[in-house]
């Protein structure tokens, strides 16, 4: 058995596609996410959503979530507000699986009740139409 392949695996990547028609940055997240790594790839989708003005949807259907909720809970505080308050305001749909999906309901709940425009959902079509109001 190859180590090295299997361990890549487990490594976050990501791809995003950018969708003019309804505004929004999809962006596919695979493998293990922990803070540090999705933390620079938030930093990255925010800054090209709020220059286009557009929403995101994050999908973490092929995510392993490696965040813990103290870390969640103060997302904003630790990882964003620093560089630019206005993340708080981009529309964001967040997609989850069913091994991960209490863990974006904490953070819908969390986020929501800290002025952030954020809802998960179980896949694309929910989420875009979700994200249809915000324009």
């Amino acid at each position: 058995m190859n180590l090295s392949k299997n361990l890549n695996l487990l490594i976050m990547t990501y791809s995003y596609k950018i969708n003019n028609t309804t505004k929004a940055i999809i962006v596919d997240v695979n493998g293990e996410m922990y803070p540090t790594d999705f933390a620079k790839l938030d930093v990255e989708v925010c800054t090209l959503a709020l220059n286009l003005n557009y929403k995101i949807i994050f999908n973490f259907k092929k995510a392993i979530v490696r965040i813990c909720l103290g870390e969640a809970y103060f997302w904003f505080a630790n990882h964003l507000d620093n560089i630019n308050l206005q993340f708080r305001f981009i529309p964001t749909a967040h997609i989850a699986n069913d091994s991960n999906e209490s863990f974006f309901h904490f953070v819908e709940t969390t986020w929501s009740n800290q002025g952030v425009k954020i809802k998960m959902f179980k896949n694309e079509d929910e989420a875009l139409n979700w994200l249809e109001q915000f324009t």
